[in-house]
């Protein structure tokens, strides 16, 4: 509340400051912009007039250059009018500079900055470290000369010493507010040409997030940002001629300031808020907050099965959040209670189901054995053999109930052990036939609810059952069975054997023991909504199901 009452006082003075600020900032940087122009000056007019003697002399040269003194003569009287130059000179194409002030003689053929001036037919300025002729740091202004066909006989250069473009009123500390940090020229290709502080450091002077040829494309502008330095700054750009551009660094009182004065007015309601938030928190804490963390740890731990840390205790809380704590008691004893009754009836019926599965093998197996009795004593070869697949179905239900009497009160099933099973029961039975080892198993892990894996397990048996062991050949291949899991939870049992047992597997042969068989065999793929496929693969009979592998 206190929070609310206070926000439309806040976002007025917010308003009404930020105002202000935007104001002084815009008075700042037009002081910024006009301080700029006036401290340079002097550089400013220097460097005009630098151009307008240059051109002047290229519109006028063409004719003296082959009169080798007067062109002299003229250079000379140049000079004397220009304090600040060093050299002024015509040069040829060739690069061999003759006409010069002084008479000075240079070969400027293999130059580079000779070469990027003659590569332009326009005026220019450059900047040079080391001049070859003065020897000392200099400012070039030139302009192109053309002959009387209009080509292009050479340039006319005036060499300005980078120490008179300086200001030397302003010293290289930033140590006065009236004064700039700074004063840079530099060209459109944001290439330095001079620097009120010297060349040395202008690197540190210059804007961090934003380079020369980028503010030379804005044109006049003024903005505040950081130099290299790290100091916060206030620069100006100023178009001074063609390709010529001033920046200006200029201090903008933050550095030493303990708060910085674009903030300090928003300084008074965020300080507001920022009291009014800490009580309404403290507040929350102590009355709220502090029980309700302790009665979700309490329920979270209850709720991941902790039975022990489940306890609640408050202190001094509100009545409210002691009834929902009370509440909360009374809920955790009932549900303990109704979840210890559930416990017991579950084992309950753990114990009734795996007495059922055991009673249940013990009881078929009493039946497989006598089956066994009559066929022994069966002298007919059709009753044989119907009591022999009678007596292998029965078995397989066995052993099928024997084995989850074992893994009883599980969810599910882990069916490869199931499988194994059964495999290992028919091989026995094959073990009575001389054929011992005759079935080999490569079974993947599954695991699948009860419902899915009774029949699977059946229906393994059902299909082993078409391969009888006493009628085989010495060359037919070895039975095998593989179970497979495949992408998007599907799975896949393979079984192959001799090729005599296809016709059981389809259910062509003529007998009613093989046409019962392939019935059960589709209709235990039918309960797995699987999909049953034979063939014969490498001189071998292979029957393949493929279906969805369900969950628990």
């Amino acid at each position: 509340m206190i929070v609310l009452a206070l926000l439309p006082l806040g976002l007025l003075s917010m308003q009404q400051t930020n105002s202000v600020v935007n104001e002084v900032a815009r008075n700042r940087e037009l002081a910024a912009m006009g301080a700029t122009v006036q401290a340079a000056g002097p550089q400013i007019r220097m460097i005009q007039d630098a151009q307008a003697t240059v051109e002047t002399l290229a519109g006028m040269i063409a004719p003296f250059v082959d009169d080798l003194p007067t062109c002299r003569r003229i250079m000379d009287q140049t000079e004397a009018h220009e304090p600040a130059a060093t050299l002024v000179a015509f040069t040829p194409m060739s690069g061999k500079m003759r006409c010069a002030s002084g008479a000075r003689i240079f070969d400027f053929s293999g130059n580079v900055l000779f070469q990027k001036l003659i590569a332009s037919p326009e005026p220019q300025m450059v900047i040079n470290p080391s001049g070859p002729v003065s020897g000392m740091a200099v400012l070039g202004v030139a302009a192109p000369v053309f002959g009387a066909d209009g080509t292009q006989i050479g340039i006319v250069t005036i060499s300005l010493r980078h120490e008179a473009v300086t200001q030397e009123s302003i010293g290289p500390q930033d140590t006065m507010q009236n004064q700039p940090i700074a004063l840079i020229t530099f060209d459109r290709e944001g290439n330095i040409l001079t620097s009120s502080t010297g060349l040395d450091d202008v690197p540190l002077r210059l804007p961090r997030d934003r380079s020369l040829a980028i503010l030379a494309e804005g044109g006049t502008q003024v903005f505040a940002g950081t130099a290299v330095s790290g100091f916060h700054r206030l620069f100006a750009v100023v178009p001074l001629a063609k390709d010529l551009f001033l920046l200006g660094s200029w201090r903008v009182g933050v550095d030493e300031a303990f708060v910085d004065p674009s903030i300090a007015p928003f300084l008074l309601p965020g300080l507001m808020w920022i009291a009014a938030l800490a009580v309404a928190v403290f507040a929350a804490e102590h009355l709220v907050t502090r029980h309700v963390r302790l009665m979700a740890q309490a329920m979270l731990a209850f709720a991941r099965g902790d039975r022990v840390r489940h306890d609640l205790t408050l202190r001094n809380p509100p009545a409210e959040i002691e009834d929902l704590a009370e509440a909360y008691r009374t809920m955790t004893a009932t549900i303990l209670r109704d979840g210890a009754e559930l416990e017991n009836l579950v084992h309950q019926k753990d114990v009734l189901l795996r007495e059922v599965h055991h009673r249940t093998g013990n009881s078929l197996q009493l039946i497989a054995s006598v089956l066994r009795m009559h066929l022994r004593e069966q002298p007919d070869e059709g009753t044989r053999r119907l009591l022999e697949n009678l007596h292998s179905r029965v078995m397989s239900l066995s052993t099928v109930h024997l084995s989850l009497y074992r893994i009883s009160g599980d969810a599910d099933v882990a069916v490869h052990e199931l499988m194994a099973d059964v495999i290992a029961k028919v091989s026995a039975i094959h073990e009575r036939y001389a054929k011992a080892g005759s079935i080999e198993a490569d079974l993947a892990p599954l695991v699948v609810p009860t419902e899915q894996a009774v029949p699977m397990a059946l229906l393994l048996a059902e299909i082993l059952s078409c391969f009888p062991a006493n009628a085989v050949e010495a060359d037919d291949p070895p039975i095998r069975v593989s179970l497979q899991t495949c992408d998007e939870g599907r799975a896949r049992i393979r079984v192959t054997g001799p090729i005599s047992a296809m016709a059981t597997l389809t259910g062509e042969q003529s007998d009613a023991p093989a046409r019962i068989a392939a019935r059960l065999i589709r209709a235990f793929v039918g309960q797995l909504g699987g999909v049953l496929e034979t063939r014969v693969e490498s001189g071998a009979a292979l029957a393949e199901i493929s279906f969805q592998a369900r969950t628990a």
